[in-house]
């Protein structure tokens, strides 16, 4: 996820995508701090790395949507993302859901390249679970 959202900081070059760059290093910021003493929820980190994924989802920049797109897919996949102790899993999933349902309100809006037009999808890596 690091490096998709390092990809994304970098790709939102200009003035108009400053909040994609600083959504970008704060997500960056709280997914090295896990490795330390401070720990957040799955939800919290959730959260944080979406923001910056939606927001590149709502630039209609295509480039900047595929790498959204991409870090999307990889928060569904990862375990720190998806995990959670302290509540029960049939919560957690909602929020899940719903957060991710909330980051992609805007994909009716997008350029076609990004919707799949004409029947094809939408070129991104394949899902794959880990530790399931």
């Amino acid at each position: 996820m690091e490096e998709i959202l390092r990809k994304l900081q970098k790709d939102a070059s200009g003035h108009k995508h400053k909040a994609i760059r600083d959504g970008c290093v704060y997500a960056c910021e709280s997914l090295e701090s896990q490795d330390g003493s401070v720990k957040i929820s799955a939800s919290q980190l959730r959260e944080r790395c979406l923001l910056p994924l939606q927001m590149a989802l709502e630039s209609k920049n295509t480039k900047l949507g595929q790498t959204a797109l991409t870090g999307m897919q990889k928060l569904l996949c990862e375990d720190r993302f998806v995990g959670g102790v302290t509540m029960e899993v049939e919560v957690l999933e909602k929020q899940l859901l719903s957060q991710m349902l909330e980051a992609i309100r805007v994909t009716p809006s997008l350029h076609e390249d990004l919707q799949g037009a004409d029947g094809d999808e939408v070129t991104a890596p394949p899902l794959h679970r880990r530790g399931t």
